[in-house]
């Protein structure tokens, strides 16, 4: 149980945010962000399918990808990035739009977890726009990362560290647009942080969120979905802490250099067990901050962490033999590009700056005269 949280806490003096507008849950890979995502789309007015990554093809619209002059390429054609983002704007809606209606819904949502490192471009492109950010203990997102994935422990922390750095960053900017949960607290005090979160969302409250194991296999969803996050299973509190039976010695310690960051969001190194509150003194009756008050946060943790700090949180989530094909390609293309006159032009000239003998001259001479392959 959460510390500084009444045992039953209402809504108290939450903001509602506009209603009516697209939902995006982001956070890590096994955060619960699935979880979480089934239980919205158990709600009767909101749609959240499976992750799209549709923010991959939004980012290469706006810049073509392997091409110099891709960045802005509208630009050129008189298009301003207000007008390109309302065509955009337009046709995701509709497709995810589409997606809701036919089941009977009228509000859209997206979770997809690399989209956390796009949440500014997700904010303006989708003005109306909230997010829901959720995030786990590290150890039990390591431990998962290394079990269904085949992350080492110490990189699975690192993964964790850079990619909730992002969260942060982007939340702090939206301030109540964006609200933070946390999935322990979700699977201790599911119903009263569900109300609070759909009070927020300006939502009805519907006791189908709490049976959303139930309610996924009447809608037809299938019983694996992404992550492997089963459909049919309950939200269980045991969840939260089950991945201390596999975490060894060296993981404990491991787990101290995400102490800091960890401790921002209320957790102990090691226990998930015992959290602190993520709202300023004399905030009772809440659990789910928003970006303003996490501001407040940052601020008195700034000289415990730098959240400025971007660590490596590269994520390709692609097959082995694509992700083979796509460096067989890089190599070719770096192989011909070494064979362009001006590189070869370079070269040599490198080359004789460092010569020593008229050898080296004649040799960058012979490099100029090489024809391309």
């Amino acid at each position: 149980m959460a510390e500084n949280n009444p045992a039953n806490p209402t809504q108290g003096d939450r903001a509602q945010v506009s209603a009516g507008g697209p939902v995006f849950v982001v956070g890590s890979m096994r955060s619960g962000s699935t979880m979480l995502r089934l239980i919205l789309d158990s709600h009767p007015n909101i749609a959240i399918g499976a992750e799209t990554g549709f923010m991959g093809a939004v980012m290469a619209a706006k810049s073509i990808p392997n091409w110099r002059n891709g960045d802005g390429w509208y630009r050129r054609l008189d298009w301003t990035e207000p007008e390109f983002d309302a065509r955009l704007r337009e046709f995701y809606a509709g497709v995810f739009r589409r997606y809701a209606e036919a089941r009977g819904k009228q509000r859209w949502g997206e979770k997809t977890p690399f989209h956390t490192g796009h949440i500014a471009e997700m904010a303006q492109i989708f003005p109306d726009a909230v997010f829901v950010g959720i995030v786990r203990h590290p150890g039990g997102v390591a431990a998962s990362l290394r079990k269904s994935f085949h992350y080492s422990f110490a990189d699975a922390l690192s993964y964790w560290s850079g990619i909730n750095l992002d969260l942060v960053r982007a939340g702090t900017d939206l301030g109540d647009r964006f609200v933070l949960c946390r999935y322990e607290d979700l699977l201790t005090d599911g119903e009263p942080v569900l109300r609070e979160l759909m009070g927020w969302l300006g939502e009805p409250w519907s006791p189908r969120l709490l049976e959303h194991h139930r309610v996924q296999q009447e809608q037809g969803a299938p019983r694996v979905v992404d992550g492997s996050t089963i459909t049919r299973d309950a939200i269980d509190d045991k969840r939260a802490s089950n991945w201390l039976r596999t975490a060894t010695e060296a993981d404990q310690v491991a787990l101290e250099s995400t102490a800091r960051l960890g401790g921002y969001f209320g957790y102990q190194a090691v226990d998930p067990s015992v959290r602190g509150s993520l709202l300023p003194t004399g905030v009772a009756g809440r659990w789910l901050p928003n970006g303003d008050e996490l501001m407040v946060r940052r601020r008195a943790w700034s000289d415990e962490v730098d959240f400025d700090e971007r660590p490596e949180t590269l994520f390709i989530d692609a097959s082995i033999e694509e992700l083979a094909d796509r460096a067989l390609r890089a190599e070719r293309a770096l192989a011909r590009t070494r064979t362009r006159t001006s590189v070869r032009m370079s070269d040599a000239f490198r080359k004789v700056q460092r010569g020593r003998s008229l050898q080296d001259v004649r040799d960058a001479w012979a490099l100029v005269r090489t024809k391309g392959r």
